[in-house]
């Protein structure tokens, strides 16, 4: 007999591959049970949209943000909405960004921005990885084996192939999860240094298709892979992208007050002490607001001594005010 399970529950299947993924990366299927139970079922459209962002490598960080918006309905709307918010409160084409909201006009901006993206079809997801975490989809001693096994054309040292395979592979497990058959995929990203030329941008497309092709069973559509800097005139890949580039700057500051200020209780519930900057508290209300259409997920990778655990964040609790 031949269990047969509804289609987007092929991920838990005790397949021959899908035991070896976990045997390597035994993280990513906590992350796909995470996920799967906030979004069950994959999108309808057969055409997805990815945007993302990484924040944390300045020296007070604690935490690599890996952000990620996955939209699998029209942007249509979206798309007029953030046009007609430029169009008022930042017609000079300035870029929206989380460091720069010191700046009077993107403050202004800053709300009109996020309420557009409530209404997106799709799922936000950031996962936040402990610092002291080096090594998570590959390893130094194998680094060499695996460019050659990819085939990869690039120059990459054992840290840059790191931080490479570890977005393409979240972008996989997101794939394995709320991607159809034959679906086309369109992933934006910041200019980043795994992207940085036109040689690591073939490697980067390359590794995508290689890694989620050990989480997706079926044959996928057209994948393409642009930067924010591909469209400096329109704007909309930027625009797209501000949404998880203002999610990971806000969860940046989070991640480093939680470990300094913060504590666990019974190991599911962390608060912070002191309140939260202005941009910062905005943002955070606007993430763990469950009354929109857009869905928000934060997965965080710590260290607890020797060993790591992953772990999805409900809510931000404050502790409450003694004035």
């Amino acid at each position: 007999m031949h269990l047969i399970l509804p289609f987007g529950e092929h991920w838990r299947l005790l397949t021959p591959t899908n035991i070896q993924v976990r045997r390597l990366w035994g993280w990513g299927h906590f992350i796909q049970k995470m996920l799967a139970a906030a979004r069950p079922m994959p999108f309808q459209n057969n055409q997805l949209l990815v945007a993302s962002d990484y924040s944390g490598e300045h020296h007070e960080a604690t935490h690599l943000i890996y952000c990620y918006l996955i939209v699998g309905g029209r942007t249509g709307p979206w798309l007029s909405a953030i046009r007609s918010a430029r169009s008022s409160l930042l017609p000079d084409g300035r870029r929206m960004a989380y460091k720069r909201l010191s700046d009077p006009s993107r403050q202004k901006a800053l709300v009109p921005f996020l309420q557009a993206a409530a209404d997106l079809d799709g799922h936000l997801v950031a996962v936040a990885v402990d610092k002291r975490k080096k090594w998570l989809t590959t390893a130094p001693a194998v680094a060499h084996q695996l460019r050659q096994a990819f085939g990869l054309k690039a120059s990459w040292n054992p840290r840059s192939l790191e931080a490479m395979m570890r977005k393409v592979h979240f972008l996989s497990i997101f794939l394995s999860l709320w991607s159809r058959p034959y679906a086309n995929l369109t992933w934006i990203t910041d200019q980043d240094e795994f992207v940085a030329n036109d040689a690591r941008h073939d490697d980067a497309l390359l590794a995508a298709a290689r890694v989620s092709s050990f989480y997706v069973p079926h044959p996928m559509g057209v994948f393409a892979l642009n930067t924010t800097g591909q469209d400096p005139k329109a704007r909309d890949f930027e625009d797209l992208c501000s949404v998880p580039v203002l999610a990971a700057g806000m969860l940046s500051d989070i991640a480093s007050r939680l470990s300094k200020e913060g504590s666990w209780e019974d190991k599911m519930r962390k608060t912070i002490e002191n309140q939260l900057p202005i941009k910062t508290d905005v943002i955070a209300d606007w993430f763990w607001d469950t009354d929109m259409r857009l869905q928000k997920t934060l997965i965080t990778i710590d260290m607890e001594g020797a060993r790591f655990s992953v772990r999805q964040v409900w809510q931000l609790q404050e502790s409450p005010s003694l004035g």
